[in-house]
């Protein structure tokens, strides 16, 4: 049993350890603590490269360092050669495509890039220095007003820094300094002449994803060569950009602001001529009692053109109040009689009450075809599938009573799916003027951001689209001063003046989503008014005296008032304190009793079955990018 327990225990500690091991062993880091290169021009116009890579490997194992070289702005590269430096001597590495250990190997990309890859013995936690050499033909630019040396020392392709970089050009001649004209791109560096034939940049702390291109002029005539055949063109293309460039600027910038500001304006325009609703005419702040016969779920929908989770309970509310069926609530003890917990029952009294298809579909829902009674809980991942059907009911009986001239859903769909069309296609539009656009403009992303914006904007207005007819408008309004008197009773009327319409009124109030205001209001004369006969909870009435296993459902007296319920001859009248208990939160804060029912009915009813990311250059533009080199870098 000793051994046993250990190899569990053992087992524990690696399952616990493994994912942070698999972790560390995936996690590659390391930094450059030099990257410095030295560019040579020879005199018939090559330029010899050598880069000169001090790494040290921080995190994980590496097997291979690589170095990939665009090859758009030269003729051709040569004589690679890659070495380690050991000591005080460099050893060469063999070119194979074996992938052994000190070996490299030559490829060309479908980027145009030459790319080498070069493999030593696996290290980590260590420091090495790699040099790379080769010969660049046909990568000097060559112009009457002075030859220049354009190239991307420290690429931009890469995870990780570079801490200090030195980058040296050694000319072919000797000059005189004011004979120079030298500056640099991307990363900020220092600059100068040591003497006539060299020019130094240096810089610190290159960060990933930022480059260090420099660029030199020198006297012309001094080297044989001529243009190479990739100047003419790249000159062309340069000299377009910066003729057309500020006007692409401009124009995107002006079609972005005009976007961005004019969008909106359009939307609102939108929403005045195809969503507003009409005028409503004079109508009074509130209204004392319902202002037609709709039922509490027609009338939330109605108002805030969504048939939600509010109005169906409302209905089931409503349905209760009139006598459809009773809602008991029971206290059943936790696992071991460890704790209580809180369930609902629904007794099924007279289906014919259900007057309409959301009504009908609901108590079908409930009790299925030969139930009475039906525990909530049994409910759950199954009533789902009803809710939908059910809204669907809602928005057809508004439609069907003219209040909307299509269903709101219809409508709120339409105009939200255009929207996020809009969005997707406002991606696409961005992209391609990207591309197209890379070279001659910054502010290709401003019509993007406008269209975003817009199309944002027409999924967010889309909720308010839905149009009501002018009957519908006028229906609302009456509605919404109904529901303002509901918010607002002690205002307008006395509590004990609308205590007897409290019954009545409560599932317009859920409906409206209300219903914790309108109860709160009552609570003055919550010791003296009678509570509701349909909701019955423990302890109310001598508990456990009724018909159904001890429960106690006969604690909760005839919806319609003709017999006398189960408090009669128990020596006191249930009062509203009584029925807050079952009712939520003592009329303050709705915490328990009907409270919890309407949380738990929600959650309930919609649970489902869990199954269900610097001047003075000649020729070549005064901007950055029209160099060679550059490309990427980087381990593994």
């Amino acid at each position: 049993m000793r051994q046993s327990g250990v190899r569990v225990f053992l087992l524990i500690v690696f399952l616990t350890l493994l994912p942070s091991s698999i972790v560390s062993a995936q996690e590659k880091t390391l930094f450059w603590n030099r990257y410095d290169v030295t560019i040579t021009v020879q005199k018939n116009g090559d330029m010899l490269v050598e880069e000169t890579e001090q790494i040290t490997f921080t995190g994980g194992s590496f097997h291979f360092g690589f170095r990939a070289i665009p090859l758009d702005r030269v003729e051709s590269l040569s004589n690679i050669q890659v070495f380690e430096q050991q000591g005080d001597r460099l050893v060469a590495y063999r070119e194979s495509n074996s992938g052994a250990e000190y070996t490299f190997q030559l490829s060309t990309n479908d980027k145009n890039e030459r790319v080498i890859y070069w493999y030593f013995p696996y290290t980590e936690n260590s420091t090495h220095t790699y040099v790379i050499r080769y010969v660049v033909k046909g990568g000097l630019r060559i112009y009457d007003g002075g030859d220049q040396v354009w190239w991307k020392a420290v690429p931009s392709d890469r995870n990780f820094p570079v801490r200090s970089s030195q980058v040296k050009v050694i000319l072919p001649s000797t000059f005189n300094p004011d004979q120079l004209v030298y500056t640099n791109y991307g990363a900020d560096a220092t600059s100068y002449v040591p003497n006539g034939s060299t020019v130094i940049f240096t810089a610190e702390n290159i960060s990933g994803g930022d480059e260090l291109e420099v660029r030199v002029q020198f006297p012309h005539g001094v080297v044989t060569a001529n243009p190479p055949s990739w100047q003419a063109a790249d000159d062309a293309r340069r000299a377009s950009i910066e003729k057309w460039g500020p006007v692409f600027n401009i124009g995107f910038l002006v079609l972005g602001l005009l976007l961005i500001f004019g969008g909106p304006l359009g939307l609102y325009a939108l929403w005045y001529l195809r969503g507003r609703d009409a005028p409503a005419g004079i109508v009074s702040d509130y209204i004392t009692e319902p202002p037609s016969d709709l039922p509490p779920g027609v009338a939330g929908t109605l108002v805030d053109e969504s048939a939600d989770m509010e109005d169906i309970l409302a209905t089931l509310i409503d349905l209760a109040r009139r006598g459809a069926l009773q809602i008991e609530e029971v206290n059943e003890k936790g696992f071991l009689g460890i704790g209580s917990g809180r369930d609902f029952i629904y007794h099924l009294k007279d289906k014919n009450v259900a007057a309409t298809p959301f009504e009908r579909t609901l108590l079908n829902k409930i009790f299925g075809r030969s139930k009475t009674e039906r525990r909530l809980s049994d409910l759950k991942e199954k009533f789902y599938t009803a809710v939908p059907k059910m809204q669907e009911q809602l928005y057809t009986d508004v439609v069907k009573r003219g209040f909307f001239p299509v269903s709101p859903k219809r409508t709120r769909s339409l105009y939200m799916g255009l929207g996020v069309a809009a969005l997707v296609l406002s991606g696409v539009v961005g992209m391609l003027l990207f591309v197209l656009t890379i070279d001659y403009s910054v502010m290709a992303i401003c019509p993007t951001i406008g269209l975003v914006v817009t199309s944002i904007g027409l999924i967010i207005l889309g909720r308010n689209m839905p149009r009501k007819t002018r009957k519908g408008a006028e229906e609302a309004a009456r509605w919404n001063a109904f529901k303002n008197y509901l918010e607002n009773i002690t205002k307008y009327t006395g509590v004990e003046e609308a205590q007897e319409q409290f019954d009545k009124y409560l599932p317009y109030a859920i409906a409206f989503g209300i219903e914790k205001a309108y109860i709160r209001q009552f609570d003055s004369v919550k010791d003296t008014m009678p509570a509701p006969g349909w909701y019955g909870y423990p302890g109310w009435y001598g508990y456990g005296h009724g018909g159904h296993g001890g429960r106690g459902s006969a604690g909760m007296g005839d919806v319609g008032g003709g017999a006398p319920g189960p408090l009669a001859g128990s020596g006191r009248t249930p009062s509203l304190s009584d029925a807050s208990r079952g009712m939520g939160s003592s009329l303050s804060a709705m915490s328990a009793g009907l409270g919890s029912m309407l949380s738990s009915a929600s959650r309930t009813f919609t649970s489902a079955p869990s199954s269900s990311s610097g001047g003075g250059f000649s020729g070549g533009g005064g901007f950055s990018g029209g160099g060679g080199g550059g490309g990427s870098a980087g381990f593994g």
